[in-house]
C-alpha cells in the first residue's frame, strides 16, 4: 500500500507541474514571436555593458516613438521589451534585405534576414554589406541587432536623435534591396480575423494530451487510498477546465497579427530574384516578394498587371487578392477540419476505459447506479408469505430473517473456501416443506462394523480371553503374539461389506491364506456353515497390523464414497420457495466454522461429521441483508435472490463515480472517433471543394464580363 502512495502521489505532482509549466509558457509566450531557424545555438552571454547600452537605446527608442514616426523600424511594430531569453547573443553571417512602402511617411523601412524581420539601428544602415556578420539579442517581439560588421551598440552616438533619417548612401556592395519605380499604396493595417488566426491556430493535440491525463486520474482516484481521492480528481478538474480554456477561448487582441492592406499591380518578376528561385508564384507586389498559398497558383495570372488590393502579413504571405481569392473566405465557408486532436482524445480515453475495465469490477458499480436511477425501497421480512406477496426490483434494500437449509452446491468454486463443506452456507434455501432427514447408510453400516470388530480383536481392552485357557492366554501374551478369537466374525462382515468379486481383493487373499482355504468362496462357505466357529488364528504383530491396515484400506474406500453420495443426495431442496444467497460469499448463518473441513478428516470421521453438520445446517436459522443485486427464477419455481452487503458511503460514491468514468469515456470514444473520421475526410476533400469555389466564381465572372457587348 505504501508503494501504490508513493506512486500516486509522484503521479500527482507530476501532473501539476506539467500543468504549471504548461500554462506558464502559453502565458508567457508572446503571440508576435517569431521562429529563428537561422539562430544557431548561442555562443555568449550579453555582457553587462551591452545590456546598459540596449537599455539606453531602447529608452531613447521609446521616447522618440512618442512624438515622431522612427526610422529604420515601422510603427507597426510594437515596442521592443528585453525578456529572459535576451541574455543569450546570437551570431549570424546573412544578407541584410531591406524593403519599403510608399506611404505618406517617409523613410519607412524594414529590414529582414531571410524571412525574419530584426529591428536595425538606423545609423547602421550605412555599414551594410553582401554578407554582414550580425549579432542578435531576441526581445518579446522581433529580434534586435546589437552589432552590424564590427559596429558595437555599445559605440552608438547617443548624441544622434535616434529618429534621425538615416543616410541613404551605401556602399557599392550593400545588399540593400531597393523599391521598384511602382509605387505601393498602403491602405491600412488591420489584425488578422479570427478566421485568419485560425489557419496559423495549433491543432490542439497537447490540451488533448493533458485531458487524457486527467482522465488518468480519475481512474487512479478510483483506485488510490480515500486520503488522495479528492487531490486526484480536483486536479484532474482543473486540467480539464484549462486546456478546454485553451482549445475554445477566443483569441486576445495581443494574438493577433498584424496585416497590411495594400493596392498596386503584381508582377511576375519579383524583387528577390536570385534568392527566390525556388518560389513557385515568383509574383512581386513593387519591392515585395509576396508568399501565396499553394492552391492559388492557378488563379493569380488574372491580377498580374492590375491594380488590386492585396493584404499581406509581415512575413510576406498573401492572406486576401483581389475580389475572390480571401483565405478569410475559405475558412468561412469551408471550416478547418482539426482532427488530430479527436484522434488523440479517442486513444487516450480508449486506454483509459481498458484499464478500467480491467482492473476495477464494473457489474456491482452498474448494477447498483442504474437502480439508484430508477428509485429503490427497503424491506424487511420474517415470513415466507410475506416476501411471496413483495415485489422486488435490483437495488432495493432487504433484510430477512428465518429458518432454512444451507445449500449443497453441484460445482465449487476454486477461487474460494467452503466454512462448513460440503454445505454453502452463503446461500440458504428458505421454504415451508420440512427438513430433509440426515443421511443413512447400509454399506457404512457394515463397513462400520467390519472395522469395529477387526479392532476389538486385534486391540483387545482387556488381557484375559473368557473363551481361553488361562494359561494359553499368558503364553501368548508372553509370546508377543496376537489372537483373531473370532475369524469367522471377520470373514462374514468382509463378505457383507464386499459382495463384489472386485472388492477388496487384497484383503480376501489375506483372509484366504489366514483361513487354509482354497478360494474366497470356499472360506465364506466354510464361515457359513460354522465350520469356523470356535476356530482361533494367531498372528505376529507384523502380520496383525498388515491385516489391520487392509482393513482399513478397504472401509475407507466405503467411507470415501458413501460420504460424497450422501452429500449429493442432499443437494435436492423440495421446489417453490426462495434461494437466498450473498454474491460476496459471506456467511448467512452464526455457527462458528469447524476447525478442519470434512474431507480433511480421516475416512471413518468423515460420516459422522457429515451426520454432525446434517443435523446443525439442514434446518438453521439466518439472517440475510444487502442491497438486491439479482433476481431469477429456476426450472423448480425457486426464487434466486442475490444480496450485496450495503456499501458505505465512500463505496457509494466510488460506484457512481466508476459508472460515471466509464459513461463518459464511451462517448469520448464513440464520439471523438466518429468526428476523427468525419473530419478527415472532409479535410481529405477541402481542398477541392475550395478549388471548385474558385472556379466557379472565376467563371461565372469571365462569362459576365463577355456576355457585355460594345455599343456603337
Amino acid at each position: 500500500m505504501g508503494t501504490l502512495v508513493s506512486i500516486l502521489l509522484a503521479i500527482l505532482a507530476c501532473s501539476i507541474v506539467a500543468g504549471c509549466v504548461f500554462w506558464y509558457a502559453l502565458r508567457r509566450r508572446s503571440p508576435l514571436a517569431k521562429p529563428l531557424p537561422f539562430l544557431s545555438p548561442p555562443q555568449r552571454k550579453l555582457s553587462d555593458e551591452e545590456r546598459a547600452a540596449v537599455e539606453r537605446y531602447l529608452s531613447s527608442l521609446a521616447r522618440s516613438r512618442s512624438t515622431v514616426l522612427p526610422t529604420g523600424a515601422s510603427s507597426a511594430q510594437e515596442q521592443l521589451v528585453l525578456t529572459s531569453q535576451s541574455n543569450n547573443v546570437y551570431p549570424v553571417t546573412r544578407a541584410i534585405t531591406r524593403y519599403g512602402l510608399s506611404t505618406d511617411e517617409p523613410h519607412k523601412w524594414r529590414y529582414y534576414l531571410d524571412s525574419v524581420e530584426v529591428h536595425l539601428p538606423p545609423q547602421w544602415e550605412q555599414y551594410i554589406t553582401d554578407e554582414n556578420y550580425v549579432e542578435l539579442i531576441k526581445t518579446q517581439t522581433i529580434p534586435l541587432v546589437i552589432s552590424l560588421n564590427g559596429h558595437q551598440l555599445t559605440q552608438y552616438n547617443w548624441d544622434m536623435p535616434v529618429l534621425a533619417p538615416a543616410l541613404r548612401t551605401t556602399t557599392p556592395n550593400a545588399s540593400i534591396r531597393k523599391a521598384e519605380s511602382e509605387q505601393i499604396e498602403l491602405l491600412s493595417v488591420r489584425k488578422e480575423s479570427p478566421e485568419e488566426y485560425a489557419l496559423s491556430r495549433p491543432e490542439g493535440t497537447r490540451e488533448a494530451l493533458v485531458i487524457g491525463t486527467a482522465l488518468l486520474l480519475f481512474f487512479f482516484s478510483l483506485i488510490s487510498p480515500i486520503m488522495l481521492t479528492p487531490w486526484l480528481v480536483l486536479a484532474g478538474i482543473t486540467m480539464i477546465l484549462v486546456s478546454g480554456w485553451f482549445l475554445y477561448r477566443r483569441p486576445a487582441d495581443s494574438d493577433l497579427r498584424e496585416i497590411h492592406c495594400l493596392r498596386g499591380a503584381p508582377k511576375r518578376w519579383g524583387l528577390f530574384g536570385e534568392s527566390n528561385q525556388g518560389q513557385a508564384s515568383n509574383i512581386s507586389l513593387g519591392s515585395i516578394d509576396l508568399i501565396y498559398p499553394v492552391h492559388w497558383q492557378d488563379y493569380l495570372a488574372q491580377d498580374l498587371g492590375q491594380t488590386t488590393e492585396i493584404d499581406i502579413y509581415l512575413n510576406r504571405h498573401v492572406v486576401r487578392q483581389g475580389r475572390f481569392l480571401s483565405l478569410q473566405d475559405e475558412v468561412r465557408n469551408f471550416p478547418i477540419q482539426r482532427w488530430r486532436k479527436n484522434l488523440v482524445l479517442a486513444g487516450c480515453s480508449l486506454v483509459v476505459m481498458v484499464l478500467l475495465i480491467a482492473l476495477i469490477p464494473l457489474s456491482m458499480p452498474l448494477k447498483l447506479s442504474m437502480a439508484w436511477i430508477k428509485g429503490t425501497d427497503s424491506l424487511q421480512v420474517t415470513r415466507i408469505a410475506d416476501l411471496e406477496k413483495t415485489t422486488l426490483h435490483i437495488g432495493d434494500s432487504l433484510k430477512v430473517q428465518g429458518t432454512g437449509m444451507c445449500s449443497i452446491p453441484a460445482a465449487y468454486q476454486g477461487n474460494r473456501s467452503y466454512a462448513f463443506m460440503p454445505f454453502d452456507c452463503s446461500a440458504l434455501y428458505w421454504n415451508n416443506a420440512p427438513a430433509l432427514p440426515l443421511p443413512q447408510s447400509d454399506i457404512i453400516d457394515k463397513a462400520t462394523a467390519l472395522l469395529d470388530t477387526t479392532r476389538q480383536q486385534l486391540h483387545p481392552q482387556t488381557n484375559t480371553d473368557p473363551k481361553l485357557n488361562p494359561q494359553l492366554a499368558t503364553a501368548i501374551q508372553k509370546s508377543g503374539m496376537i489372537l483373531l478369537d473370532d475369524f469367522s466374525d471377520i470373514v462374514l462382515k468382509t463378505q457383507d461389506l464386499c459382495s463384489q468379486k472386485l472388492d477388496c481383493v487384497r484383503l480376501k487373499n489375506a483372509l484366504v491364506n489366514l483361513g487354509n482355504a482354497k478360494d474366497w468362496t470356499t472360506l465364506v462357505r466354510r464361515a457359513n456353515s460354522g465350520a469356523l466357529s470356535g476356530m482361533n488364528v494367531l498372528l505376529r504383530p507384523v502380520s496383525a497390523e498388515a491385516l489391520e491396515n487392509l482393513v482399513n484400506t478397504a472401509t475407507s474406500t466405503f467411507f470415501y464414497r458413501e460420504t460424497r453420495r450422501a452429500a449429493e443426495m442432499l443437494n435436492s431442496p423440495p421446489p417453490g420457495g426462495f434461494l437466498i444467497y450473498s454474491d460476496e460469499g459471506r456467511s448467512l448463518v452464526s455457527h462458528p466454522a469447524p476447525s478442519v473441513s470434512l474431507f480433511d478428516y480421516n475416512a471413518p470421521d468423515q460420516w459422522p461429521e457429515l451426520q454432525r453438520l446434517a443435523g446443525m445446517l439442514l434446518q438453521t436459522p439466518f439472517t440475510a441483508n444487502g442491497i438486491v443485486t439479482n433476481i431469477s427464477t429456476d426450472a423448480n419455481g425457486t426464487r434466486h435472490i442475490a444480496l450485496h452487503s450495503e456499501p458505505n458511503s465512500v463505496t457509494l460514491w466510488r460506484y457512481l463515480g466508476t459508472s460515471l468514468l466509464l459513461l463518459i469515456l464511451a462517448a469520448m470514444v464513440t464520439i471523438n472517433l466518429l468526428l476523427a473520421l468525419r473530419r478527415m475526410n472532409r479535410n481529405r476533400v477541402r481542398l477541392q471543394e475550395i478549388q471548385r469555389y474558385y472556379d466557379t466564381c472565376l467563371n461565372h465572372t469571365l462569362s459576365n464580363i463577355r456576355s457585355v457587348r460594345p455599343m456603337f
